[in-house]
């Protein structure tokens, strides 16, 4: 993430037509470059923990706190602290009331972002029991965030579900399968070593029913199909556990499903807060017995079993292109042919 030190003044000489709008333009010159993308990153996201936020964008935690102490009191960013059964949670993230108004602005929309600020609506993600998911999800991809600043690598698209789904909305060949469609929790491209691989991802806290979760590959069969119909490829699918034992139920449930044959799926054991995904974490869960491999490693490792249909479709496509071609230049013969006898008549005696 590009971030800067300097602040620069936006929407001088205009007038504002809100109180949230006039609270934008003064708070307008105390706003780094650095600060209006952890805003947007948040709005996007949904929330992101402090923790998660100094990753993606400070050198410490202390720089981290006092700085988002500030965009808490100019009301770019809401906070609240979960009450977890034991232990202490950290503070947690969401778009404010003048921050949604800045993103409405810079993206010249003001509707946009207001839903995102509904206090009923923000009340609701603080009690949701898929809150753990979301900010485990998230997690996942800040660790490869800070995998990139630390050690390379690049983190070049993190997707939430909302977009992971709209992404793939060209896919299906059928109507009926457009309700089959899986809902990732994300997905990413990560480049390293010159090469890159686009994935997708389930992030399991380990309460669904494992039939609940075998189940998903239904949807990702059809997402997969209908990517090969268009010669594309599908992403390769992470499933990332908390436990040993959880992964290895998964992956024998995972296995026994018909449609695990159609698509390349890996599995990790990880806590993402501590180790990174790009790492030589993934076991693949068919046709590999060597080691744990990186996760830029899984293109390599996982070849793509739609590959030939793909390349059938291809050459289908190219017979027919040709076809149609010859048939318009036959049109155009024929046309010209016709043309010529006309003038022939014509200029009979």
């Amino acid at each position: 993430m590009t971030t800067s030190s300097h602040s620069h003044a936006r929407g001088a000489g205009t007038g504002a037509r809100t109180k949230d709008e006039a609270a934008v333009l003064a708070a307008s010159a105390h706003l780094t470059d650095r600060d209006r993308d952890l805003v947007r990153l948040v709005a996007v996201h949904r929330v992101l923990t402090t923790d998660q936020l100094a990753a993606l964008g400070f050198g410490n935690i202390t720089t981290a706190r006092h700085r988002l102490s500030v965009l808490v009191r100019l009301r770019m960013l809401r906070r609240f602290r979960p009450h977890p059964p034991t232990g202490s949670a950290p503070w947690h993230y969401v778009l404010g009331p003048v921050g949604a108004a800045m993103l409405g602005v810079e993206d010249r929309d003001e509707h946009r972002w207001a839903p995102h600020v509904r206090t009923d609506r923000q009340l609701s993600l603080e009690r949701s029991p898929l809150l753990g998911n979301m900010t485990g999800r998230n997690w996942f991809f800040v660790a490869l965030a800070r995998h990139a600043r630390e050690h390379g690598g690049e983190l070049r698209k993190w997707l939430n579900e909302t977009e992971t789904v709209a992404s793939y909305e060209h896919a299906p060949t059928r109507q009926d399968d457009r309700a089959r469609l899986p809902r990732p929790d994300g997905a990413g491209i990560w480049a390293e070593d010159g090469r890159e691989v686009s994935f997708l991802l389930e992030y399991d806290t380990g309460t669904e029913h494992l039939g609940v979760l075998a189940g998903k590959l239904d949807g990702y069969y059809v997402l997969a199909a209908g990517l090969a119909w268009h010669g594309e490829v599908c992403p390769v699918l992470l499933f990332c556990f908390g436990s040993p034992r959880r992964e290895q139920t998964a992956r024998r449930a995972l296995a026994a499903t018909p449609e695990a044959d159609y698509l390349r799926i890996a599995t990790a054991v990880i806590d993402p807060r501590v180790t990174s995904p790009a790492g030589p974490v993934w076991l693949p869960l068919l046709g590999h017995t060597g080691r744990q491999v990186r996760l830029i490693d899984l293109d390599l490792a996982l070849p793509d079993p739609w590959q030939d249909y793909r390349e059938q479709r291809a050459r289908e496509r190219r017979d027919a292109a040709e076809r149609e071609q010859a048939l318009r230049l036959a049109d155009m013969l024929s046309a010209d042919a016709g043309e010529e006898e006309e003038e022939a008549f014509r200029q009979w005696p």
